[in-house]
């Protein structure tokens, strides 16, 4: 298919998630599998050093933070020594779903890359590191990108 690299990538995304979301049905959450990925690594990082890794609008993510305190996954913590910053902690409940969700990204990434060698994958790894970096130097508008079900009947 001949079609530009960041057709591409959304439509790698799109099916990513899709599967993603599958294997993670019986979880109580059904979006921002992300987020709670990236808090298994950084959990207790303010919501900016979020919103700086995983490429999130600062208004979008306190909607984001807002439905996941909701959802019981995080607290927000004020930091006493500056009270406009906030830190994003798991919950008992988002430690353990989020482990969940950490083995599901684990599995769909070992099933995507099995017939792919290893110096091929590092070198697919290199290249969208090169490609995201160039773009972050391009002038371009904020996108949202929200992975929800759209229906509960998925694809088997």
């Amino acid at each position: 298919m001949n079609v530009p690299v960041g057709t591409k990538a959304l439509i790698l995304s799109k099916r990513y998630y899709g599967v993603l979301s599958k294997s993670l049905e019986n979880i109580d959450i059904e979006r921002y599998y992300s987020i709670l990925y990236f808090l298994n690594e950084n959990d207790g990082c303010n919501q900016q050093h979020i919103c700086n890794n995983l490429a999130i609008d600062k208004t979008a993510m306190v909607k984001v933070i807002d439905y996941l305190i909701k959802s019981g996954f995080v607290d927000r913590k004020v930091n006493p020594e500056d009270r406009r910053e906030h830190f994003i902690i798991l919950t008992k409940k988002g430690i353990k779903q989020t482990e969940e969700i950490v083995n599901a990204f684990k599995a769909i990434d070992a099933e995507i890359f099995s017939t792919i060698s290893k110096s091929d994958k590092n070198t697919f790894i290199k290249v969208l590191c090169l490609l995201t970096n160039k773009l972050n130097d391009l002038p371009s508008n904020d996108l949202f990108f929200n992975y929800k079900k759209t229906a509960k009947a998925t694809k088997k």
